[in-house]
């Protein structure tokens, strides 16, 4: 199970799986060749609400194709102002216009199709989402496999197709646990617990537990990203569903988990493998999904709370015109996007899009580009904080699959209202890697550039 993986290489065969699709293009991309593991199925587990057992087994109905309205019925439990509508002006270590970074990238160390890369609490490396269904553990001196999705019984996995695999990685804060978000056979996002050893954090493979199960009507659009929030929550993001044009108007659809962030804990209880919590802002209404926690979105292949505000920033996948960056503010460092739309398919960034779904209550995001220049679809991205290069502190960094180029926008240039952003965003472009699929943060605060090419490079000072 632990074992070297040091130069792992990518070829050019395999890096052509993830386009700009990797993100979500509208193409439905012919499988691969390759093999299937089939070991097995899971059937599709219940819900509770809370820690209440009397509130097991909460159903969530809707005709098919129906699609809620935006305003929540009274009994929604949501905030009297939601984050969107507070200004999120993030907090820096000193105040604006931030200094210009000034960036070179240095290479760490070369994968197989590397997707997305994580901490683990109270150990200092980076652990890398391989595509192809493994998780590597970096350091200075050694790349080793912590996980291989070949080596789980009871569950089945593919990485044919532009945008299936394993696609997101996120370890428990306080538990001994880990949760990978992976496409099964059928193309349909798992989400799944394992045990993993306190100070190796190898996983155990007989560990498997399934926690949640989204069906996907579609190759591409699957999202992939998991993330533990400022609470303890574990948040999911999921695409609407894939195609192009929101073809089942999913996103701002409340009782269909697409389209949507969705926020549970997802440790099990007596009665089922996963809890809503109560305070979720859809919790009790009718009709509704509970688990969702922000809606209208088309592709956040990649979010990120900041590390120091709690604010969320959603890089969310645009259609054929614009890529958008989200931003929701955090209240005390916490609710960050809490019952928020940000506007998919009524929108796309500012541009109204499907004229059939409502144009009201939607948050506009903070930056957008065009796919002008070879751009076609966004990597997100993080707040640096802590990173040994000072002068990147203060900015969020981002960038694009296609053209490589990254990019870092000043926090403190612009915030997010219910009206819309508010300044202009001050945005500079400080680095090209070409097929760049996620831009992470490492243990020590440093910001890290991912290739589906293979590359893991380090931001650093020019």
């Amino acid at each position: 199970m632990r074992r070297s993986a040091s130069r792992i290489a990518c070829g050019a065969a395999a890096a052509a799986l993830l386009f700009a699709a990797c993100a979500g293009s509208d193409s439905v991309t012919s499988p691969a060749d390759g093999p299937t593991i089939t070991l097995g199925t899971v059937p599709e587990p219940p819900t509770t609400v809370g820690d209440d057992p009397g509130q097991a087994d909460v159903e969530v109905a809707a005709p098919a194709g129906t699609t809620i309205p935006i305003t929540p019925s009274p009994g929604a439990d949501l905030p009297t102002q939601t984050p969107s509508q507070v200004e999120a002006t993030p907090v820096t270590t000193q105040p604006g216009p931030l200094p210009e970074p000034s960036v070179r990238l240095i290479n760490i160390a070369t994968f197989q199709e590397p997707v997305e890369a994580t901490r683990a609490p109270g150990d200092q490396r980076v652990f890398v989402v391989q595509k192809t269904g493994q998780v590597v553990a970096v350091d200075d001196e050694s790349n080793l496999i912590v996980f291989d999705i070949s080596t789980v019984t009871d569950t089945t996995f593919t990485s044919e197709g532009g945008e299936q695999g394993l696609l997101g990685l996120a370890f428990h804060p306080t538990e001994p646990l880990a949760y990978v978000n992976f496409n099964n056979a059928d193309g349909n996002t798992i989400v799944a617990e394992f045990t993993v050893d306190p100070f190796t954090f190898d996983f155990d493979p007989t560990s498997f537990r399934e926690v949640i199960t989204i069906e996907q009507p579609f190759t591409n659009h699957n999202g992939g990203e998991l993330a533990f929030g400022p609470d303890g929550m574990l948040y999911i993001g999921l695409g609407d569903g894939g195609s192009a044009d929101d073809p089942n108007r999913a996103a701002l659809d409340l009782s269909s988990r697409l389209g949507k962030i969705l926020r549970i804990d997802p440790l099990a209880t007596e009665f089922a493998p996963f809890a809503v919590p109560g305070d979720n802002p859809f919790v009790g209404v009718d009709g509704t999904d509970p688990t969702i926690w922000a809606l209208g979105l088309r592709n956040p292949w990649r979010f990120s709370f900041d590390s120091l505000t709690g604010d969320l920033w959603i890089a969310d996948v645009g259609q054929n015109l614009l890529e958008e960056i989200n931003l929701a503010g955090a209240v005390d460092g916490v609710d960050a996007g809490r019952g928020v739309s940000f506007g998919w398919s009524a929108f796309e960034a500012a541009d109204r899009f499907n004229d059939d779904q409502p144009a009201d209550g939607h948050t506009l995001p903070i930056a957008s580009y065009t796919h002008e220049n070879g751009n076609c679809s966004v990597s997100g991205g993080v707040v640096a904080r802590d990173s040994s290069y000072r002068d990147l502190n203060g900015w969020y960094v981002y960038g694009d699959y296609c053209s490589g180029i990254i990019w870092a926008l000043d926090t403190t240039s612009v915030t997010s209202s219910a009206d819309g952003p508010v300044g202009e965003p001050r945005i500079v472009q400080i680095a090209t890697l070409p097929a760049l699929t996620a831009i992470v943060e490492g243990p020590l605060g440093d910001i890290y550039a991912l290739s589906l090419d293979g590359a893991m490079q380090r931001l650093v000072a020019a």
